[in-house]
């Protein structure tokens, strides 16, 4: 657990947004796929598959893998497909509810403007979450800094 805490403190501020929704994501699929484990349908596997590409990508941005832009990018063309599941999607709800909140009363057509905006945002976002895990995690992974190791006393030289 501390090698963890010390790895998650040497990453770089853009890369822990991008960790954290990839967490977010986990759990929600996570939730989902223990709601659709009873059943064999299409959801069940789109979940699972979801679950494993937000679970590889935390291992990797762990592991300081700089080919995990990879598995960003693959999941926002997957997503793109299939409507289903971007890594951005909690904020962007949280946008399109505050919007909603302000401009009440949409007809069909505005909504269908409003979805394409909003899946245009998420694989805009998704496609920056792979730049961002391309250019800011190290091309060779540098020693970790311990923050959290307790300070050794200098040897004393004769």
């Amino acid at each position: 657990m501390r090698k963890i805490l010390i790895c998650f403190a040497n990453l770089n501020i853009w890369v822990k947004i991008v960790l954290f929704f990839c967490l977010c994501g986990a759990l929600a699929n996570t939730i989902q796929v223990c709601r659709d484990i009873n059943t064999d349908s299409i959801l069940l596997k789109l979940h699972l598959g979801f679950l494993l590409l937000y679970v590889a990508q935390v291992v990797f941005i762990f592991w300081q893998e700089r080919m995990v832009w990879v598995i960003a990018v693959l999941q926002g063309v997957l997503a793109l497909m299939t409507n289903a599941d971007f890594t951005f999607v909690p904020l962007a709800r949280a946008i399109g509810g505050l919007y909603y909140s302000i401009f009440p009363g949409f007809t069909v057509e505005q909504v269908k403007v409003v979805k394409y905006i909003f899946i245009s945002l998420c694989f805009t976002l998704q496609m920056l979450s792979g730049y961002i895990l391309f250019s800011l995690i190290p091309k060779h992974p540098q020693p970790i800094k311990e923050e959290f190791a307790e300070q050794e006393e200098p040897a004393e030289y004769i």
